[in-house]
């Protein structure tokens, strides 16, 4: 438990950092390396680091995306993934005694998904500004991380009811419902603070103007996006013990890797994206 506090506090300090240079490039570069290391430990986990030509054209692609600015991304994404699968594809020639077509797959997937997930981040900062980005962000990281800690001591106390006793043994159905009630009064508590320190430190740095924070919308859709966590969670789990591994690294001792940190915010991220552009929860005044 002391080790998985001080983890958690050093990852505190990471995202003060990342909150710092949130309106600046190295808010790409910052996420290109949470997204690397991601991409990497999920290659490693199904045996595929031996093959450097896979990693190094995953990562670029990682790269080419995570940098190649906002409005183009219609016709760039396109372009930037016939590229990568024609590397890919190129590679599998190269080695298809040894480098498996189902592997070459689980490759592309698991790097498509890492990647759009995190670069839908920056696409919410560069349309909606760094302030609303930091909402967002927020908004993200709570339903994930107040619904894990929710059902932590949820499961502890009151767990029963296995969840997915094959897939992930210790989670419980009363864990996940109290993982979705922490996480609702969570992302309460984000918006009337984020709300208060909007006001009162206008203007400084990237916080510009008041704002106006859709509180009911945020309740309602806290549940569906802390489904979507367990879900990002499970699917990790499967991973793991498809591969016989019990961690994704160990990085964050305590923690596992960034997979294991950062797994349940995979598909949240995307979806708090679609959120955003048809139903804003946050404007400025």
């Amino acid at each position: 438990m002391r080790t998985r506090i001080l983890s958690s506090l050093v990852g505190l300090g990471i995202l003060a950092v990342v909150l710092i240079l949130l309106d600046t490039v190295f808010f790409n570069v910052i996420l290109f390396f949470i997204s690397a290391m991601a991409i990497l430990e999920l290659l490693g986990a199904a045996g595929l680091q031996k093959f450097r030509f896979l990693n190094a054209v995953s990562l670029l692609f990682c790269l080419a995306l995570m940098f190649q600015g906002m409005w183009p991304v219609r016709v760039h994404f396109a372009r930037i993934c016939i590229v990568y699968v024609v590397a890919l594809f190129l590679y599998q020639l190269a080695r298809h005694d040894t480098l498996g077509i189902e592997q070459l797959c689980y490759a592309f997937c698991m790097t498509i998904l890492i990647t759009m997930s995190f670069y839908s981040m920056v696409l919410i900062k560069d349309i909606a500004g760094a302030q609303l980005a930091v909402f967002y962000l927020f908004l993200a990281l709570g339903s994930a991380w107040w619904a894990d800690s929710g059902a932590y001591f949820a499961g502890t106390f009151f767990g029963k009811t296995k969840l997915c006793p094959a897939i992930s043994p210790k989670k419980t159905v009363e864990g996940l419902v109290g993982g979705i009630v922490t996480a609702v009064l969570g992302n309460l508590l984000i918006c009337v603070l984020f709300q208060l320190v909007s006001t009162w430190l206008v203007p400084v740095g990237y916080f510009t103007r008041p704002v106006d924070i859709h509180i009911s919308w945020v309740l309602l859709l806290t549940p569906p996006l802390s489904l979507l966590g367990v879900l990002g969670d499970l699917s990790a789990s499967i991973i793991k013990r498809q591969y016989g591994i019990k961690d994704f690294g160990n990085i964050m001792p305590g923690h596992g890797g960034i997979m294991d940190r950062f797994d349940s915010v995979l598909f949240i991220i995307p979806a708090i994206f679609i959120i955003f552009n048809i139903l804003p929860l946050i404007s400025v005044i």
